[in-house]
């Protein structure tokens, strides 16, 4: 996985570009000032960047060193901190809790899925939220970004069946069409999961 993430970094300009997924950039705006956020799998920075802009307590995490070297230039640009964590989801463990845990089109198989978003929920503070985007199982045709292997899509059921827990609420868990301009990575009509789970 670094080695998959770090040739697809080590290309030149930012690959989703600098600006946020609109979808967390939403629930971002949304956050008490000052909130701690954990962005998993971010990649190259546009989110956690986004999130210090608006002066949040951010960590970004990935497994792509060379993703989170740019995501410190983009930092270093936008003249704020975020602090990075380079470390793949399958080793990860926190004691530290968040306000937010947040992640943007992060492609997992089982069990390695359910294991991760399981943690992510754990890592909440009380009435902390779990904000995500994924590219559903309907996205396989299209070339609007996204993998082409089944077993990293996602599905409303399987969603719900990991994020269904008793210590969860599921404010959002919807599947919608919507056009993405993410850099060149993900440009046009794409068929998308979107998630919102707040912690009791």
């Amino acid at each position: 996985m670094q080695r998959l993430w770090n040739e697809k970094f080590s290309r030149e300009g930012y690959l989703y570009g600098k600006t946020p997924n609109v979808f967390l950039s939403s629930y971002i705006d949304g956050l008490d000032s000052s909130s701690s956020i954990l962005f998993l799998g971010e990649g190259e920075g546009r989110n956690a960047c986004y999130a210090a802009m608006h002066g949040h307590s951010v960590i970004a995490l990935d497994a792509s060193d060379i993703g989170l070297k740019k995501a410190q230039e983009l930092a270093s640009d936008l003249d704020v901190d975020i602090k990075t964590l380079h470390i793949d989801l399958t080793h990860w463990e926190t004691e530290v809790h968040y306000d937010a845990v947040m992640t943007s089109f992060l492609h997992l198989k089982e069990p390695l899925r359910t294991l991760a978003f399981g943690k992510a929920i754990s890592a909440l503070k009380p009435s902390g939220v779990f904000v995500a985007e994924f590219f559903s199982i309907k996205q396989l045709p299209l070339q609007s970004g996204g993998p082409k292997d089944p077993e990293l899509l996602y599905t409303v059921a399987s969603l719900k069946e990991i994020l269904d827990r008793s210590d969860t609420e599921i404010v959002r868990l919807e599947e919608v069409v919507d056009s993405l301009d993410e850099g060149r990575g993900h440009q046009g009509d794409a068929e998308l999961i979107r998630v919102v789970v707040r912690k009791r």
